[in-house]
């Protein structure tokens, strides 16, 4: 019934895969449907050409190459290449076909081959009338089950019962798993023998129901069978002693075994070898008898069986029952399992005795020897016993029918010299290291004959083994090393030194040293050695050994090794081989970004990044480039501009308008200062990048840098040449609240000189003149600016740097801020210069089209200088506010730019590409963001 479930639940199992299947290719994708005219899939059929693909297709090469071993539960990726008749490479996807299981072509000249039974199967490619395959040998996938089959259920002890486990994988393909016996529950007292390649067989022990399972890839399977008793094969008698007394009787039974031990009674016949032991023999029933005891001696009781039980054939068994005299008869001789030397004397000494151990003292005795000595060893008159050769002795002594007997072991007395030679009989002894020297060993005894002897042998130190080969005094010597070598023989406490010359043996094996790691990409040596099989050194020709690698390809230079770590992956062999001998070394390669082909992966991410950082420093570059290209272009502008300034204004001023109110008028023949043109205050806000905007003079009479209108605003009018205005400003003292006026530069401006009837304030002093360096027309631009981070010190958090010059001398400014309300001038007095000004020509108009064009080009730095904007308006307005200022201006020495502008701490900041250390240009601050710095007469001074 059990095994009739086992049956039941394996249909169950496979009736459950089918409907998997079943199900599981009825709901598969479309594309696995696909004719093999479309290229796109095949099944389970060949393939005949022409087929699609290139015309001139001439060959095609299928990566991997045949044949492949693919587990059925898995997928393999092939490869065509197709090739005209030159060897070229051709585009195209072929055709595809496989014998079994479904190819999916991939596009490219790929494909995944899945398959599905065991076995081996053809995959084809074919384009044109070129047809290419390659075999696969399908192997059972992973199990999904396994089930345990005998070949019987029922069976004798007997016989055997051959047991398969079978193994299923996911498509119901079967297969034979060998499980080794360890894995197996068998019941006591029978035996499993597994070997694999071949069923498992069990061999049954006592008789009846039993249970067979194993376990193996987490799965379990049993099965069921019934030991019944096999056909006898031995008759046996039981007893329970041999021995007795004439007082005492002995029942024997008489039973059939088989082959595995069990036993079960029969009826037989029972007798004895001597007839008059047969009064002795009283049968109880057929298959028992009782033996009495009455004479002493030994006695054999014989029983015979041909029955039913045995296949009718004739067994037969007996036992001998000795029978002691009165309770017990014994003869005793000493020296029983001692051992003696060739020459010694041993004194036998019988004994008769009877049960209570009472000595015969007339008992004679019959005396023999079983032995190489002969029966001439024993002195009977002295019972003595005086052996000659070596060996085993059976000395037996008979006394009234009573036998006795001693085993003796007989040894050659210690020998007085040594005769070692090979088996040959040569005397000079040499053999090659790794093999073996037959030697034999004769010894002179005292008796003056010579004789095989084995002696004790110790031997020096890697010179090898010597061991015994069968035959007394014969030795095989085990050669190792290379020179002579003592041999050291013992008898006794005397020794004997044989010498043995060893020689050099051949090239067995090679020795590979590589080293333990690599990374793919990279290269590493190894070295090559040859030893013999007693591990003695070779010289062989390095570079003509042949080495092959998994890793890679190698190279031999100069007695030199190269291993090329191409393929990354662990345990990569790399094995050489020269003539007969080889040997293997192992090395685990690191896998790298780029498969290696640009080094190690640290070496491919550096280079990424020198790449990243040099389109960066282009990028630069290309914008420095084109800041400093505009600046120059705008430098040219404002040039020309200020050359076409003084011919606009006296053409436009043919007389000098009337002063406004609390305004002096200028000097006799002098006009008022042309009014600026309102365009020139839009372009205040529009930046050059990454630079700071131009400075204030380029904008016009009374303009304010940052202001959007042209309305004029109460200032002085700054220049520095005497062309622009009325000659040196120092020498014409100017109305208060008219004329040109600088808002937020850096240069100095001069406060003009108020008369005396209009203020009772003092003059301000005059500013000494400064010698300044002749700046660069970009720097002439940005230093007339302040700087936009020292406006915004309250918003800004770390980024701001301090230049720190130990040779810079210390300027100070006073500033006297006066309140706005002083220098504002009442809402009449402001209106009426805007009437009385509107004489200005159309060219202001002209002039604003053009700045609303250029306004265009600049939309895209607008919001980057936003806030410098900001920062310049409120800076420009306090200055319009601000009194009358007092500049001390210093002559001071020369400042050395040294290595560049440098942190409150001293560290010196790094120069961006493009800019060389100690020159004014681009630098990165101490958060790494690119900053703008110029070196002045006063030092360095951040621009941006």
């Amino acid at each position: 019934m059990a095994q009739d479930g086992m049956i039941m639940k394996g249909r169950y199992t496979t009736l459950l895969l089918s409907l998997i299947l079943l199900f599981s290719t009825a709901f598969a994708p479309n594309y696995l449907t696909y004719s093999n005219s479309n290229n796109h899939y095949t099944e389970g059929k060949s393939i005949t050409p022409p087929c699609g693909g290139p015309s001139n297709t001439d060959s095609i090469v299928i990566l991997p190459p045949g044949p492949v071993t693919l587990p059925a539960d898995q997928s393999r990726i092939f490869t065509a290449t197709l090739k005209n008749s030159n060897g070229d490479t051709l585009g195209g996807s072929p055709d595809w076909a496989v014998s079994d299981g479904s190819i999916n072509p991939q596009g490219g000249g790929d494909a995944i081959y899945y398959p599905t039974s065991i076995g081996n199967h053809t995959v084809w490619a074919c384009a044109a009338n070129v047809v290419a395959s390659v075999e696969v040998i399908v192997t059972m996938g992973d199990a999904e089950s396994i089930e345990l089959v005998g070949n019987k259920i029922n069976l004798t002890a007997d016989e055997v019962v051959e047991l398969q486990v079978i193994e299923y994988d996911l498509h119901g393909n079967s297969g034979n798993m060998f499980v080794p016996s360890a894995q197996w529950n068998i019941p006591e007292g029978s035996s499993l023998h597994a070997v694999g390649g071949q069923p498992a067989i069990w061999t049954p022990g006592p008789i009846g129901n039993h249970t067979i399972s194993v376990n193996a890839a987490g799965f379990s399977a049993s099965w069921d069978v019934n030991v019944s008793r096999g056909v006898g094969v031995d008759l046996v008698i039981q007893n329970d002693r041999t021995i007795i007394t004439s007082d005492e009787s002995l029942v024997l039974s008489m039973s059939i075994s088989d082959i595995r031990g069990n036993l079960w009674q029969v009826e037989g016949e029972w007798s004895t070898l001597a007839p008059q032991a047969m009064a002795w023999l009283t049968n109880n029933e057929s298959h028992q008898t009782t033996f009495d005891g009455n004479l002493v001696g030994n006695w054999t009781v014989h029983a015979e069986y041909n029955g039913p039980e045995n296949g009718n054939l004739n067994m037969s068994d007996e036992v001998t029952i000795d029978v002691r005299v009165g309770n017990i008869a014994l003869v005793e001789i000493l020296g029983h399992d001692s051992t003696m030397l060739t020459g010694d004397v041993l004194q036998l000494n019988p004994i008769a005795t009877d049960l209570d151990g009472n000595i015969i003292e007339d008992a004679t005795f019959n005396w023999s020897v079983d032995g190489p000595s002969g029966a001439e060893s024993i002195d009977e008159f002295n019972q003595t016993f005086i052996p000659t050769t070596k060996g085993q002795h059976n000395i037996l002594a008979e006394s009234g029918g009573r036998p006795s007997s001693i085993r003796v072991q007989v040894e050659w007395s210690e020998p007085i010299d040594l005769n070692v030679t090979t088996s040959d009989g040569d005397w000079y002894l040499t053999v090659v290291t790794g093999e073996t020297l037959s030697l034999h060993v004769q010894g002179l005894d005292v008796r003056g004959e010579w004789h095989s002897y084995n002696p004790n042998w110790t031997i020096d130190e890697n010179f090898g083994s010597i061991e015994e080969s069968g035959g007394e005094g014969d030795y095989l010597y085990h050669a190792a090393s290379v020179n002579w070598t003592q041999l050291h023989a013992f008898v006794g406490e005397n020794e004997f030194t044989i010498l043995v010359y060893v020689t050099p043996g051949i090239l067995d094996h090679i020795e590979v040293s590589v080293t333990d790691r690599g990374v793919q990409g990279e290269s590493v040596p190894f070295t090559l050695r040859g030893f013999d099989i007693s591990g003695n050194g070779v010289s062989i020709p390095i570079c003509d050994v042949t080495v092959t690698s998994t890793a890679g390809r190698t190279e031999c230079n100069e007695e030199s090794w190269t291993l090329y770590l191409d393929n990354g992956g662990e345990q990569q062999v790399v094995k050489a081989t020269y003539e007969n001998a080889n040997g293997s070394g192992y090395i685990d390669v690191q896998p790298t970004l780029l498969s290696g082909q640009f080094g190690s992966s640290t070496q491919v991410i550096a280079g990424g990044a020198i790449l990243i950082s040099m389109l960066i420093v282009v990028v630069l570059v290309a914008v420095y480039m084109r800041v400093k290209r505009i600046a120059n272009e705008y430098d040219e502008e404002e040039e020309e501009e200020e050359v076409d300034a003084p011919q606009e204004m006296g053409q436009s001023m043919g007389q000098t308008p009337p002063p406004l109110g609390g305004i002096v008028a200028p000097p006799h023949g002098m006009a008022m200062p042309m009014p600026p043109s309102p365009m020139l205050g839009t372009e205040k806000g529009k930046r050059l990048p990454p630079s700071p905007p131009p400075p204030a003079f380029m904008f016009g009479t009374g303009i304010t840098s940052n202001s959007s209108s042209a309305q004029p605003i109460p200032g002085v009018f700054v220049r520095s040449e005497p062309k622009y205005g009325w000659g040196d400003p120092t020498q014409q003292p100017l109305p208060q609240g008219y004329g040109w006026e600088q808002i937020g530069g850096t240069s100095v401006g001069v406060q003009p000189a108020p008369q005396q009837p209009q203020s009772e304030a003092p003059p301000p002093p005059r500013p000494k003149e400064l010698e300044e360096e002749k700046p660069s027309a970009l720097s002439s631009a940005l230093s007339m600016f302040p700087d936009s981070t020292s406006n915004n010190d309250a918003e800004s958090e770390s980024d701001e740097e301090v230049v720190v010059s130990e040779e810079e001398p210390e300027m100070e400014e006073e500033v006297q801020e006066i309140p706005e309300e002083i220098d504002s001038p009442p809402d009449d007095e402001s209106d009426s210069p805007t009437e009385e000004y509107e004489w200005e020509d159309d060219s202001e108009d002209e002039q604003t089209e053009s700045n609303e064009a250029e306004d265009d080009k600049w939309d895209s730095w607008d919001n980057e200088w936003e806030g410098d904007e900001v920062a310049d308006v409120e800076s420009e307005d306090s200055s319009t506010e601000e009194g009358s200022e007092e500049v001390d201006d210093k002559i001071t020495e020369a400042v050395e730019p040294g290595l560049g502008p440098c942190t409150e701490k001293g560290e010196i900041l790094k120069p961006l590409p493009g800019t060389k250390s100690g020159e004014s240009g681009w630098y990165f601050d101490s958060n790494g963001k690119p900053s703008l710095w110029e070196f002045r007469s006063i030092g360095w001074e951040r621009i941006k």
